[in-house]
């Protein structure tokens, strides 16, 4: 069975950030691909429904607050995570 067509995507992240994504994975079992996979799914998701995430500055980034990033959390929000099943 042939796979379907793919295309390849190069990003750079800060290296606090590369390690809590190497760590995620390697807790989770899975790898890179799957994890950007799965991010770019909930964001098409939030913006297919009108959400919006709160997106740290570069100030609040600095500060390292991790899950700061998701405000939707324990919010109504949060359901966009049952669709992605």
């Amino acid at each position: 069975m042939a796979t379907p067509p793919c295309h390849r995507f190069a990003i750079t992240v800060p290296e606090r950030m590369a390690a809590q994504i190497n760590t995620i994975c390697e807790v989770e079992g899975r790898n890179r691909s799957e994890f950007f996979r799965e991010a770019v799914r909930v964001y098409l998701v939030v913006k297919s429904r009108n959400l919006q995430f709160h997106l740290p500055t570069g100030e609040e980034e600095r500060r390292d607050h991790p899950f700061h990033t998701f405000s939707e959390w324990d919010s109504e929000a949060d359901s966009i995570y049952d669709a992605l099943r």
